[in-house]
């Protein structure tokens, strides 16, 4: 970790954040803690052909100074990137920015800017270390649509809730939902109150106007805390499912006793923190010494606070203590908290595929259910959405799908195979894209039967129509096999 991030940490997490009555130069001091991030990338013109030509794109979105040269923004809004530029309000000049560390979980990223003379004509916004209260007003900064001039909204806080972070299209975490005029362009830009930031705007409501989310300064802290030991883990997960410890009839069959409060676990994700130490239908009691309610709520001290939030305010590599009941037998057992990487499937989006015959492979991801073409086959949907709760990673890693059929006129034979899962080649399972690549070249003289539900492809790969419908897709597109 450079020296000047270290610093950041220190000024932080240290030293006390004053509160103060709003001058004019504190305004203005506000005003330059707010930038114009510019991300210039190469993208594919379709996520699902990851072959196609790469186009240059241009985001825009908001950013804030919380350290020397230092900006933190969303994940979203640095994707991809190639080059990523930033813009004080009021100025022409453009900082060069590098993405220093990123949360697709949580939707932050931390910029850092190398120019030293950024840091003379920028400012460094404090966070709040408290949140705001229902009904507040707050003002929320930015440069929507990619503006050259800074905007200022006023808006009030609505509800702090649980909701499903776009980005990555799987996390749930806390948000703070307001009312105020956001716009694409404002992602990353702060809302203000009392001078200092009480959250990161990053989504707008699709079900309301003038309606928007800011990701709340406990999860940026989190993030910020995560990454001081120059890398970024993650959020911890559960990593198991489970249902209320109120049925008394479950309890008796399990000899667990009646009075006894708690929750049973139903589905335990592979490689996960418990996944070593649970086991389904274990009743657990009580965690890190609070007990656990038939709800699935920690009480601590009075309060109420749910298992989930309570594991996800800790950090990886912290050690979580269980008390749980296992077939009318009372056991006290450990595990250090983990990454959940069954999880990161669902985040994955890929641009590897392999091609042969004409067909092509691609691992199911949330690229297909960002393309444009038209409806994909229930299977797919069920196979993505179940693969971890219904166990369909016992039969491969990752499950593969014949994506495209390039436009041939021997290949339209086999559109009907099209979006259909490829359940195995030869009799073999694939256990991902290497696999079936592999599997591919080792018969690659010879006879090969592409079984998907209730169909079967038979290919002869030595055979001239499969010879010249190579040549032709490698002339006509300029794709080369197994990629």
């Amino acid at each position: 970790m450079n020296k000047r991030i270290a610093i950041f940490f220190l000024f932080l997490f240290c030293f006390p954040i004053l509160s103060q009555e709003n001058s004019e130069n504190e305004v203005t001091d506000i005003y330059q803690s707010v930038v114009l991030v510019r991300n210039d990338s190469y993208v594919a013109e379709n996520k699902i052909l990851p072959w196609t030509k790469k186009n240059l794109s241009t985001g825009l979105g908001s950013g804030v100074v919380l350290g020397k040269n230092l900006i933190l923004t969303n994940a979203h809004v640095v994707m991809d990137s190639n080059r990523i530029n930033v813009r004080l309000n009021g100025s022409q000049t453009d900082y060069p920015a590098k993405v220093v560390f990123v949360g697709y979980d949580c939707d932050l990223a931390l910029l850092e800017i190398m120019d030293e003379s950024f840091a003379e004509n920028s400012k460094i916004l404090k966070m709040s270390e408290t949140n705001p209260l229902l009904g507040d007003d707050i003002l929320v900064l930015g440069f929507p649509n990619g503006q050259d001039r800074l905007t200022v909204e006023k808006g009030s806080v609505l509800r702090y809730e649980k909701s499903r972070y776009s980005y990555s299209g799987l996390d749930f975490r806390n948000v703070i939902k307001i009312n105020a005029n956001v716009q694409p362009g404002n992602s990353g830009g702060p809302a203000i109150q009392n001078g200092k930031m009480i959250g990161l705007t990053f989504q707008i409501s699709k079900t309301g106007k003038d309606l928007a989310y800011l990701i709340p300064n406990e999860i940026i802290r989190h993030f910020l805390k995560d990454i001081q030991d120059g890398r970024y883990d993650g959020f911890p997960n559960p990593g198991f499912t489970f249902q209320s410890g109120h049925p008394n009839s479950l309890k008796a069959v399990m000899k667990i006793p009646a009075e006894a409060t708690g929750i049973f676990v139903n589905r335990i994700y592979p490689k996960s923190t418990f996944s070593k130490v649970l086991h389904e239908k274990d009743f657990i009691i009580s965690m890190d010494g609070f007990p656990v309610s038939n709800e699935g709520e920690l009480v601590q001290t009075g309060a109420k606070v749910s298992l989930i939030d309570y594991l996800e305010s800790k950090y990886i590599g912290e050690t979580v203590q269980l008390e749980l009941y296992r077939a009318g037998k009372k056991y006290a057992t450990e595990a250090s908290l983990q990454k959940n990487f069954s999880l990161d499937l669902y985040r994955e989006t890929s641009d590897q595929y392999f091609l042969g015959a004409g067909l092509v492979f691609l691992p199911i991801s949330r690229s297909f259910f960002n393309g444009e073409e038209g409806d994909l086959d229930s299977s797919i949907k069920y196979h993505y959405s179940y693969f971890i709760q219904d166990l369909l990673y016992r039969y491969t890693n990752r499950d593969l799908v014949l994506s495209f059929l390039f436009d041939d006129p021997d290949l339209s034979k086999y559109k009907k195979y099209k979006y259909k899962i490829l359940e195995s080649i030869n009799q073999r399972v694939p256990k991902d894209l290497n696999d079936l690549q592999k599997i591919w070249e080792e018969e690659k003289n010879g006879f090969i039967v592409l079984k998907f539900r209730g169909m079967e492809l038979p290919i002869v790969l030595e055979s001239e129509a499969i010879r010249q419908i190579n040549i032709r897709v490698k002339k006509r597109y300029g794709v080369d096999d197994e990629k």
